[in-house]
């Protein structure tokens, strides 16, 4: 049988982000403002959010650098695994080859990691001292143990439900 799971070596860990905006074949259309619903502008996500994620989030760049402090955080649990999905190629009975990122290797056995622990540092960076995150997760479930409370950014993050 052939290689299903692949693993990279700690040192070719990704260093960017890739924001796939650069690559779509025609820009989308601009996010509304869900009050005015005219065209949303970075002033208006100011209350909200530091001005790195405002600009992360309007930017038509490919990459888009991982701070260090971040990486650091993420050798936790990345890389993690690729995983060949063989069993749905057969059952789409696709010539293609389709891949899964394995993110139950996370601390939270799950992706959210991957944008809560950027997210905890850039407010960090802004001054923030309280933070409240919220992960579109089933009401009433209970939260994972959080490796933003141990990582660079010192950010306290308080969980609600």
């Amino acid at each position: 049988m052939s290689q299903t799971k692949f693993l990279l070596s700690e040192d070719r860990t990704p260093t960017t982000w890739y924001n796939v905006v650069a690559d779509l074949p025609k820009p989308l259309d601009p996010m509304l403002h869900p009050g005015t619903r005219e065209p949303l502008t970075a002033a208006d996500l100011e209350p909200l959010f530091p001005a790195a994620l405002i600009a992360q989030e309007f930017s038509t760049d490919r990459e888009v650098d991982i701070p260090g402090a971040v990486l650091d955080v993420y050798k936790q649990w990345r890389p993690s695994p690729l995983v060949r999905a063989r069993r749905l190629e057969k059952a789409l009975d696709t010539p293609a080859r389709i891949y899964f990122k394995n993110e139950g290797v996370s601390p939270a056995g799950s992706h959210k990691p991957n944008t809560a622990i950027p997210q905890a540092y850039y407010n960090k960076q802004a001054g923030v001292e309280r933070l409240t995150t919220e992960t579109g997760a089933v009401s009433g479930a209970a939260p994972s143990p959080s490796p933003a409370s141990t990582s660079a950014s010192s950010a306290r993050s308080t969980w609600s439900r």
